[in-house]
Formats: C-alpha cells, structure tokens, sequence
C-alpha cells in the first residue's frame, strides 16, 4: 500500500519527465530515511510538499525534520527548488532563495507557507514572514529551465 505523499511526488516527477524534451535521470535525496525530495541530473535539488485539501487556500508547514531535510538539499545543490502540490488543482514552484525570503526559520516561530488562488487566475503565496509581491504561474517549468542552462554551461539567475 503506497502513502498518500508518494501519489503527490508522483504527480511532480511525472511533470519533469513529460515536459522535458532531454533525457533526465532521478533519484531521492535521502536524509535520516525519510525522502521528500529528489536530485534531478545529479545537479538540480527538488523538495516536495503537498496538500490533499482540493480548494484554495492551501496551508503548508514545515515540521523541524523537513527544515533540516530542506537545508541539506541546499547545502548539496545550490539550485534547488521546493515544489508546492495543492490538491488536485496545480502545482507551484519556488527556488529555495525565495522560499527563504517570505519564511522565517528562526526560534519556535511556526514555519508556514500559504497558496492561493481564484478560479482562472495564478496562484498568490505569502509565507510566515513576507508575501511574493506577485502571483506565480502553475508547473515546474523554472526547474526544467534550470536543467536546460545547466546543460549549456550557464548558471540560472
């Protein structure tokens, strides 16, 4: 019987491979046996957090484990990126530099991470910190353009 957390992993790997037009190899980044995240082309970190809720607004929160998994994967790979599932209606991606910018890690603060998102519209995300000052587009796609300069040579800004 799988776990309701590998269906939503599924559902972000399954974006990568489908919307890729090279070859990209996978594997999880294991820490202390838990894997919420994975390394694409032995250089990209991606870690996954999901929510089964099916309408906006979407809460995430980060539990103490899944800090120090976080922070692993950014001390392995500089370009690493959390991937928000939110429900069944889309997925939205953050480079870790500006997960860091809207949450606060420090003390016993809650670290939390709030999506939302009207019908027809892109999605609005506001952490325990700040908020992104604009509204972020569905899909994986600035991983795969991450991958893409990594393959000539160039680093993503």
């Amino acid at each position: 019987m799988s776990d309701e957390y590998e269906f939503y992993q599924g559902v972000v790997l399954r974006q990568l491979v489908v919307n890729t037009d090279f070859v990209l190899m996978l594997r999880p980044f294991e820490t202390q046996g838990r894997i919420s995240s994975f390394v694409v082309n032995g250089r990209v970190g991606v870690f996954i957090k999901h929510s089964a809720k099916r309408m906006s607004p979407w809460r995430f929160t980060f539990a103490i484990e899944q800090v120090s998994d976080l922070l692993d994967l950014t001390t392995s790979y500089s370009d690493s990126f959390v991937v928000f599932v939110c429900g069944d209606d889309g997925l939205v991606t953050l480079p870790v530099s500006k997960l860091y910018e809207i949450v606060s890690f420090q003390g016993t603060e809650k670290v939390w991470i709030r999506v939302e998102r009207p019908p027809r519209s892109q999605y609005a995300v506001s952490g325990n910190k700040s908020e992104i000052p604009h509204k972020i587009s569905n899909g994986i796609f600035s991983i795969i353009d991450t991958i893409r300069l990594q393959a000539k040579g160039l680093r993503a800004s």
